[in-house]
């Protein structure tokens, strides 16, 4: 059953921002994009801050934004937690939970309990630590019994402890649609049954978790699973990047094409390697991460991209920033896709 339905646009300073989306009874989905994109904004139209310039938005069928209505947020049955908390200071961290008139004694001594707030309850809340807050702004917004869940960044502030119980009620919670803002791509992964990619104001995916490992559509999908992502216009076995960088595929393919380079699939080389690998660039390194077992190196040279090597491998080659090196993959690691 189909909870939240939004399909419209409000025209903003720097953008038109377009939006089209459903969400289901029971399901999370983790809206993710860069800084100015327009997911705080999705969460403001949702809940009532802001109004659509055209289209419609629905919530249990109910249209509560159109060109004919608009209901006031108080009745929109959303729990919403944006990102400043929004808690009344003045009212004790009891009374910000039971604030909602649907909110039930028995549900509230609950919440208290299970997000750690019994040592608190009766602090003010404009006394309260961020982490703190951010408990009790979920717990106010859980209490209100929403249809709707919007989540603006929901683990900022916590300690691991409580971004586990978050996570955990996330995953049992019933009765809701959920709508999930969050910088952080494993987050988005764990707690999420599908990811709606937002760039510049407009949906440029929409994906599962393990879809996007596979087959991102930007840049910036790739970015956030940390594969390489090179768009070429492929012909039979040779694709042509827009920097005029060939690349031999394993498979023959015609047309524009997206070509995702996984970073592990890349060997480096001090000396240019020759059999097998048929994909052989040079490349100096620019930074250097260690990441317990592996290392990842950003390298710059007929692309920008990234490699993957073990600690072992980083060790016998004796790599540092500034070095060249030969980056090599084989033609059968590519994941391409036409557009």
């Amino acid at each position: 059953m189909t909870m939240l339905e939004l399909n419209g646009s409000l025209d903003l300073e720097h953008f038109t921002l377009k939006v089209k989306l459903e969400i289901k009874k029971n399901e999370t989905v983790c809206l993710l994009g860069p800084n100015g994109s327009g997911k705080s904004t999705i969460l403001k139209l949702i809940g009532g801050l802001k109004k659509l310039t055209a289209g419609d938005l629905r919530i249990n069928t109910n249209t509560i934004d159109s060109g004919q209505t608009f209901v006031h947020p108080r009745f929109r049955n959303v729990g919403w937690v944006p990102q400043n908390q929004m808690l009344f200071d003045h009212l004790t961290v009891k009374q910000n939970i039971e604030f909602s008139p649907n909110s039930s004694k028995k549900e509230v001594s609950e919440l208290i309990e299970l997000f750690d707030l019994q040592h608190i309850q009766n602090k003010k809340a404009g006394n309260c630590s961020g982490g703190e807050s951010q408990r009790v702004a979920i717990s106010r917004a859980i209490a209100s019994k929403p249809q709707v869940l919007l989540l603006d960044e929901p683990s900022t502030g916590l300690d691991e402890k409580s971004k586990q119980i978050i996570y955990q009620y996330l995953k049992t919670q019933r009765g809701v649609a959920t709508l999930l803002v969050t910088h952080d791509p494993v987050e988005a992964a764990s707690l999420s049954q599908r990811l709606i990619i937002l760039e510049k104001g407009e949906i440029t995916q929409v994906v599962t978790p393990d879809e996007i490992k596979t087959s991102p559509a930007t840049p910036y999908s790739a970015s956030l699973v940390g594969l390489n992502f090179v768009p070429a216009l492929a012909d039979g076995l040779v694709a042509v990047t827009d920097k005029g960088v060939e690349l031999i595929l394993s498979e023959s393919i015609q047309g524009q094409v997206n070509i995702v380079i996984p970073p592990k699939s890349i060997a480096l080389y001090k000396e240019k390697p020759v059999g097998s690998p048929r994909n052989v660039l040079m490349a100096k390194i620019l930074e250097i991460h260690h990441l317990g077992e592996n290392v990842r190196i950003n390298l710059d040279g007929q692309l920008n991209f990234i490699a993957e090597i073990t600690n072992n491998a980083f060790e016998v080659l004796n790599l540092h920033k500034g070095d060249e090196v030969w980056a090599a993959f084989k033609a059968t690691e590519l994941i391409t896709t036409p557009t």
